[in-house]
């Protein structure tokens, strides 16, 4: 998941460097946001399933 948020942070970046739209960085963070969301409720649900407790 920390590889996912650099990457996101890395585009962002690199939208900033060449001046892209304000649409294009919104677009991407939304995207990490989703994915960053949907590993974690994976990761959540996997662990509890496990037995793990909190």
């Amino acid at each position: 998941m920390d590889t996912l948020i650099f990457g996101g942070l890395l585009a962002t970046w690199l939208v900033l460097y060449r001046r892209r739209g304000r649409t294009v960085l919104l677009v991407c963070w939304w995207v990490v946001i989703a994915a960053v969301g949907v590993l974690l409720s994976h990761h959540i649900t996997s662990s509890l399933g496990l037995g793990l407790s909190y």
